[in-house]
């Protein structure tokens, strides 16, 4: 039985290299489009990513700042979990790598960035931080949008896409320049365009890379979970903590 062009009992997924642009994402690029091209046609998994992300913010609304890294974990392995039933040799790297979150069977990287909240003209997405080694983007970027999709992007396919932070060091990319790249037609906005979004250049659409997905907006409730709470939890249910554990109590 074939599906998706791949036998049912294949295991991994072969794809074909994009030689085209700039010739430093060619494993992240032919991954991409793979990744896009197969999980277009599983309707299935689309919405169990759907699920477990509409779950995961759900149970932990990214509001406090300790939930939004956490999340952001999640959403890694959602999407590393995603590549490998699709056939692809992805590994979750991000627990000894600072630069890369999914690691490919060539041994390129990618990160995997996510933003949740109805975007605006001036929404921007934060690449670098100025803890890391470095303010330019190097490495090919999976983004999860709530409203918008999944889609891939690098420095090649949107060269002009950055703009530096307000730290001077921290680099950050705009999300309207990305709809451009994927073909997404932004939505209706009113309010005048920010003038550094009037400077940059807006990049060709290129197909394949980018899948329409309905991604859930972020839950806001007024007591927020913390994703550290059930961790502290399950350490003093470990039996050596016992007056800790009656003490426990559940942040507000």
């Amino acid at each position: 039985m074939i599906r998706n062009g791949l036998a049912a009992d294949a295991t991994v997924v072969t794809y074909r290299k994009d030689w085209s642009g700039d010739s430093m994402f060619v494993d992240e690029r032919a991954f991409a489009k793979g990744f896009f091209s197969s999980l277009s046609h599983e309707k299935d998994l689309q919405q169990e990513i759907i699920d477990a992300i509409d779950e995961t913010l759900r149970r932990y609304d990214t509001g406090p700042w300790e939930n939004r890294f956490g999340v952001g974990g999640v959403i890694e392995q959602i999407l590393g979990s995603t590549a490998r039933e699709l056939g692809f040799k992805v590994s979750n790297v991000g627990a000894h790598l600072q630069k890369s979150d999914l690691e490919l069977e060539s041994g390129a990287g990618l990160s995997v960035k996510a933003q949740f909240g109805q975007y605006s003209r001036s929404s921007r997405i934060r690449l670098t931080n100025s803890q890391g080694a470095t303010g330019n983007w190097e490495t090919g970027t999976l983004f999860v949008l709530t409203g918008v999709g999944i889609g891939y992007a690098d420095s090649g396919l949107a060269p002009a896409a950055t703009v530096t932070a307000g730290d001077g060091k921290s680099l950050d990319v705009a999300v309207i320049p990305l709809l451009h790249l994927w073909g997404v037609r932004p939505r209706e906005q009113r309010g005048k365009e920010p003038e550094w979004l009037a400077k940059l250049s807006m990049p060709d659409p290129e197909p394949g890379y980018f899948l329409e997905l309905p991604i859930p907006d972020r839950a806001t409730v007024t007591a927020p979970r913390l994703m550290s709470d059930p961790i502290a939890l399950d350490i003093l249910q470990s039996g050596k903590s016992p007056r800790l554990l009656k003490a426990f109590q559940w942040s507000t």
